[in-house]
């Protein structure tokens, strides 16, 4: 499973698989026998490929765009997320094996833009991803994006 946290600012995919090999070799020298947390897990998402998931964990509803960045996906979700409540929009953007997809999330009308880039069809060694936005407090408009496996 990434994670990334809007509060350090949008990683590009070469960073981010960069981040993933370092994270997965001290996951395994240090943690070994818990294999709940380790890269390549058995951890996938009931969901296919290319699915939005936005989740609000905070205690108030909170108003969400996600747009994809380049408009030859043209997939946008404007909604409001009850506190307590995950909305799913299965298959939310298709793309091609090995296509990086680029999400823009804001909050309200004047958030900052958090981006996050994801393999919807997976790649060649990778399988196709759900990418999840996880809205921890409204009024900060903290958030963090991860991609799970898909099916």
């Amino acid at each position: 499973m990434k994670t990334f946290t809007a509060r350090f600012g949008v990683m590009d995919m070469e960073r981010r698989r960069y981040l993933q090999a370092i994270g997965g070799c001290f996951g395994v020298v240090s943690i070994s026998g818990c294999t709940e947390i380790l890269p390549g897990s058995n951890q996938e998402s009931e969901y296919p490929g290319g699915t939005l998931l936005v989740e609000n964990t905070g205690n108030n509803a909170v108003p969400v765009s996600v747009e994809t960045k380049l408009d030859q996906y043209d997939a946008s979700l404007d909604i409001e997320v009850a506190a307590g409540t995950t909305v799913a929009r299965p298959e939310f953007v298709t793309a091609n094996q090995g296509e990086i997809v680029t999400l823009v999330a804001q909050f309200g009308s004047t958030g900052d833009a958090i981006r996050f880039q994801f393999l919807p069809a997976g790649g060649e060694d990778t399988p196709p991803e759900v990418a999840q936005l996880t809205v921890e407090n409204a009024v900060e408009a903290s958030a963090t994006w991860t991609a799970t496996s898909g099916r």
